[in-house]
């Protein structure tokens, strides 16, 4: 099997973490979205959510945790290849970083198996 010559560089520890969320600004078409979807790891710099839309590589979005209404502004810096278990999913990083999961993340060391 054919090994990725380029592995996924990771800045900051991340956390698997469901959080109920609405995602919304403009799709790779230049169309207005809002889309209930939830987290699947979160991380001080961002997330990887769960999306049902076409999205752009520097889109800005807007994120509000449903459970607590906290909103942050968030930009699209990784998309999940068709056909691969990461399909569907798109990575976040803070445009404005700030406290916002509400969870204590594990210090930088710490590794989850």
């Amino acid at each position: 099997m054919p090994t990725d010559p380029a592995p996924e560089r990771r800045r900051k520890t991340r956390v698997p973490h469901k959080a109920r969320i609405i995602m919304s600004g403009l799709d790779a078409d230049g169309y207005n979205f809002a889309e209930d979807t939830e987290t699947v790891t979160v991380s001080k710099n961002g997330a990887a959510v769960r999306t049902a839309y076409t999205l752009a590589l520097g889109a800005e979005l807007l994120v509000r945790i449903i459970e607590t209404n906290r909103v942050g502004h968030f930009q699209v810096v990784w998309l999940g290849k068709a056909g691969t278990p990461s399909e569907g999913r798109i990575g976040l990083e803070w445009v404005a970083s700030k406290r916002f999961w509400g969870i204590e993340f594990p210090p930088e060391d710490w590794e989850h198996e």
